[in-house]
Parts: C-alpha cells; structure tokens; sequence
C-alpha cells in the first residue's frame, strides 16, 4: 500500500483562506450572501491564481464586528 505523502488541510492543517462556498458555510449563509458581503467591501478576498478566496482571519474580523 501507498500512501499519500503530500500535507492536507483535514490532518489538522489549518487553512489560511478560503473558497466562497466555505466562506458561506463557515457564517452559515448562501454562498450569494458571502459575494454581496466582499462587493459591498464589508468582507476582503484576495486572488490567487485564478482562484479568488477569503482569509479566514479575514471572516474572524467580520464575525467580530457584527458582535455589538
């Protein structure tokens, strides 16, 4: 048997940015909710690749504002 060499994210690697679909299940919200958050500015994405993805410190920031 062979086994997998390379690091994943669920052998308790954290991730340090995220998909909008993760960004969305991670609020609980639609994935719709997570693109009108980042067109509205309230909550940043960055580019990587062809990819575009949210910091997860990012999604901590927002969570800590909306505590009021």
């Amino acid at each position: 048997m062979i086994s997998s060499v390379s690091p994943r994210a669920d052998q308790g690697q954290r991730k340090l940015a995220v998909s909008y679909r993760e960004a969305a299940a991670a609020l609980g919200v639609c994935e719709r909710s997570v693109w009108g958050l980042v067109r509205d500015g309230k909550l940043s994405a960055i580019r990587i690749g062809r990819s575009v993805r949210v910091p997860v410190a990012e999604l901590e920031r927002f969570v800590a504002t909306q505590q009021g």
